[in-house]
């Protein structure tokens, strides 16, 4: 993917020019100038593995509202983040080119919100200070992200929650927020695996842009030749991008609405793992997992993450 232009990394309180006072608290606006790859440093683009450029993709719809999910999900972040921190100790200062943050979509109505996540926004760099600034991106990942969900509960209290438009935010937004030419960029996906929101609702034939509870019902697909069924019928997302060769993808927490249906997370796991190989993405740098305790998804993050 080609980068132009000037790219504006704004880092609250995480990453610190090489000469500025420690002492300072203020925001630090870096500014990359990068025209593509051919601009990167050579050690720099030869070490495009050892580059994270980890997003978190956060489904605030109505899976929130429970607080046992806002408490999984908090956890699942936090693990993300040590295991970010993890990479980032292990490598020398002249090699550091690592970047993690948090999207929604669409942004939040609350501003807080939004400044919260701002905060999230973490960019290692050489001249940064791993010794001072490490304790602060945990310190920030251990609040913020429960911080965000009880503003998002609050601002849905006596309405409906609008929805995650993730189909939107590939279409739209995963290559220019989520793909760099010198990083090894991997999406993280927090969401129950139900797709809708009223701003994306499309149908081409017996493909969609949404999938709920309802829509999975309705499709019968209730006997243990559902997967033959289910390629006969094409059944599927409608894919919203392509050329995603470059994003590795982790799928955290499907859940499933249907009891009656025994294959009901299979059917989920197809959907989501059908339409991100046909945008694209190596099903080698591809898993979905179901919701579990956190102490069982930290393992999953982490083996994700040191993959080599």
């Amino acid at each position: 993917m080609m980068v132009r232009g000037l790219l504006t990394l704004s880092i609250i309180c995480i990453v610190s020019c090489k000469d500025e006072p420690k002492a300072e608290k203020k925001v630090i606006n870096t500014i990359i100038e990068t025209k593509g790859s051919s601009e990167c440093e050579p050690h720099i683009s030869t070490n495009k593995r050892n580059n994270l450029n980890i997003s978190i993709l956060l489904d605030l719809s109505d899976r929130i509202d429970e607080p046992q999910q806002q408490n999984n999900d908090s956890l699942y972040i936090l693990s993300l983040a040590k295991s970010f921190n993890d990479h980032v100790k292990k490598k020398k200062l002249g090699l550091l080119y690592d970047k993690m943050e948090v999207f929604f979509e669409p942004a939040p109505s609350d501003p807080t919100i939004n400044s919260l996540a701002n905060q999230l926004k973490v960019s290692y760099v050489k001249g940064v200070s791993k010794e001072e600034y490490i304790p602060k991106t945990l310190e920030r990942y251990a609040s913020l992200p429960t911080q965000i969900y009880e503003l998002a509960r609050s601002a849905a209290i006596g309405k409906d929650y609008p929805g995650s438009d993730v189909w939107n935010f590939f279409k739209y937004q995963i290559k220019d927020y989520c793909i760099e030419d010198c990083r090894r960029n991997i999406l993280v996906i927090l969401t129950d695996g139900y797709m809708y929101h009223d701003k994306s609702i499309m149908k081409e034939n017996n493909r969609t842009s949404y999938l709920t509870p309802s829509l999975l019902k309705g499709l019968n697909l209730n006997q243990p030749d559902w997967k033959n069924e289910m390629e006969q019928k094409k059944l599927g997302f409608i894919p919203a991008t392509k050329n995603l060769e470059d994003l590795e993808v982790l799928v955290l927490g499907i859940q499933s609405n249907n009891d009656a249906n025994p294959y009901a997370y299979d059917i989920i796991h197809a959907y989501w793992e059908n339409w991100l190989v046909e945008m694209g993405v190596n099903k080698s740098n591809l898993k979905i997992k179901n919701a579990d305790i956190p102490s069982n998804i930290e393992k999953v993050i982490v083996d994700f993450i040191q993959k080599k």
